[in-house]
C-alpha cells in the first residue's frame, strides 16, 4: 500500500484534514483517507486541478486579434496546411504544460482526432471531445460526420462530442450528437452576434457562413438565443458543458438551473477580448455548477490552471478561495463526467498537487494557492509523483 502523508489535506466541503494520511492502491486508486500518526510532510496536499476546457492543439496566433469574428478566421486560417506530427506536438506540449503547474485532468476539444495519442505520452486523464463542425449538414451528413470522429475510448481518455457552437453545428448535427447519449461540450452565448445570428440570421455570423459556402439557401433562424435554441434541441443537462456563456439573456438562468447543465467559464479569454466577467456568484447562488478552463493559446496568455485561478480570485472577489478551488477541481470533474478525479476520498484517483504548508493556518496557505503566490512543491498522477520542486518552507505560527 502506497502513502502521502501531509501536514493538511483538502477534502473540499468538509475543510482539512490536519495532518492528514492519504493511501492509495497498486491501481492508483484511493483507499483510504485519515487523520496522520508519525512524521508528516510539510504539506498541503489538494485535489489535482481540472482543466475543463481546453484546446490542446491550437497554437499562439502569428498577430494577436482581439475582435471576436476576425479571431475566428485567423484561427480557421491557421489550421489550414496543419500536419498530424504538428497538432500531436502541441497537444504534448500543451499537456506537459498543463502538468508542471498542477492539472491531472482536462476536457479536450479535439478537432483532428489526434489527441488521445498525446495523452498516451503525458498521462493526464480526461475526455476527448471531438469537434463537430458543418452548419449545412442534414441528418445523413451529421450521421456521417459523427462516425468519421470515432475514436478507441479508455478509462483514461473518455469519448465526448462537441458540436462546436449553435452558429457553426447545424440544428441535425446537434441533434444527432446528443442522440449519441454521449458527454458534450458546446460553446454557447459566448458574444452577442451570435445572438443577433440565431434571432434574426443576419449580421457577421451569416456573413461568415455565406462566404464559406455554409450557409444553406432559405435558412430561417429560430429566433431565440442561444440557451433557449439549444432547450429546444433537447441538448441540455448535466451530460452537456457549456462553455463560456458570456452572453445569457433573462430567463437562461432558470433554464440551465432546472436543467443542471454546467458552465464553463475561462478567466484568460475573458481578459483577452477585454469582456466584462459574467456574475458567476449569482450563478452559484442559483444552484448551477461553474468550472474553469483555460481555452486555447489562441486565446491566453498561456495554459495554466493556477493563472486561471489567480484572473478568477481578481474577477470574483466575493468568492471564497475554497469556492474557487471547488470550481476548478470537483466542478470540473462532475463537468466532464469523471466521479473519479476532482476529490481527494476513496475510489478517487490519487491525482493531487501540493504546495508548501507556509504556516500552521491551512486556509492561509490555500488563499495564497489560488492567488498564484504559493509554488506548488509537488504533482501526482495514480499516485506516480511526476514533478518535484524545492520549496523552503516558512516557521509555522500565524
Amino acid at each position: 500500500m502506497n502513502k502521502l502523508r501531509a501536514r493538511h489535506v483538502f477534502l473540499g466541503a468538509r475543510g482539512f484534514l490536519s495532518p492528514g494520511e492519504i493511501q492509495w492502491d497498486q491501481r492508483g486508486i484511493i483507499v483510504s483517507v485519515r487523520k496522520a500518526r508519525g512524521n508528516v510532510e510539510d504539506l498541503v496536499v489538494l485535489p489535482g486541478l481540472v482543466d475543463a476546457h481546453v484546446h490542446l492543439q491550437t497554437d499562439p496566433l502569428p498577430k494577436i486579434e482581439r475582435h471576436f469574428l476576425s479571431w475566428v478566421r485567423a484561427v480557421l486560417a491557421a489550421r489550414n496546411g496543419r500536419s498530424k506530427s504538428a497538432d500531436v506536438a502541441a497537444a504534448t506540449q500543451s499537456l506537459r504544460t498543463l502538468l508542471a503547474s498542477g492539472t491531472t485532468a482536462v476536457g479536450e476539444i479535439d478537432s483532428t482526432g489526434l489527441s488521445p495519442r498525446a495523452l498516451g505520452r503525458v498521462p493526464l486523464v480526461g475526455r476527448c471531445y471531438q469537434e463537430l463542425t458543418g452548419f449545412h449538414l442534414d441528418s445523413d451528413g451529421a450521421v456521417a460526420r459523427i462516425a468519421e470522429r470515432a475514436f478507441a475510448a479508455s478509462n483514461h481518455c473518455l469519448a465526448g462530442l462537441s458540436p462546436h457552437a449553435p452558429y457553426s453545428a447545424s440544428a441535425a448535427l446537434i441533434r444527432t450528437a446528443a442522440k449519441q447519449r454521449c458527454h458534450l461540450a458546446i460553446h454557447c452565448a459566448e458574444v452577442p452576434e451570435e445572438q443577433q445570428f440565431l434571432r434574426h440570421g443576419c449580421g457577421p455570423f451569416a456573413e461568415l457562413l455565406a462566404q464559406l459556402g455554409r450557409l444553406p439557401a432559405g435558412y430561417r433562424p429560430p429566433g431565440v438565443g442561444a440557451v433557449r435554441y439549444l432547450h429546444s434541441l433537447g441538448v441540455l443537462g448535466p451530460r452537456t458543458q457549456l462553455i463560456h456563456c458570456q452572453e445569457l439573456e433573462r430567463g437562461d438562468l432558470g433554464i440551465l438551473a432546472a436543467t443542471r447543465s454546467p458552465i464553463v467559464v475561462c478567466p484568460g479569454t475573458i481578459e483577452w477580448f477585454l469582456r466584462t466577467p459574467p456574475p458567476v456568484p449569482v450563478w452559484l447562488k442559483a444552484g448551477l455548477e461553474v468550472a474553469i478552463g483555460t481555452d486555447s493559446r489562441a486565446s491566453n496568455t498561456e495554459l495554466s490552471m493556477r493563472r486561471e485561478l489567480s484572473r478568477a480570485a481578481n474577477f470574483w472577489p466575493t468568492l471564497a478561495p475554497a469556492t474557487l478551488l471547488q470550481m476548478a477541481t470537483l466542478h470540473g470533474a462532475r463537468s466532464l463526467g469523471r466521479s473519479d478525479h476532482g476529490r481527494i476520498g476513496r475510489t478517487a484517483r490519487a491525482d493531487f498537487c501540493a504546495i508548501a504548508a507556509f504556516t500552521d493556518h491551512p486556509g492561509q496557505t490555500l488563499a495564497a494557492f489560488v492567488h498564484g503566490e504559493a509554488p506548488i512543491a509537488g504533482v501526482w498522477l495514480g499516485g506516480i509523483r511526476q514533478h518535484r520542486h524545492r520549496v523552503e518552507p516558512r516557521a509555522h505560527g500565524p
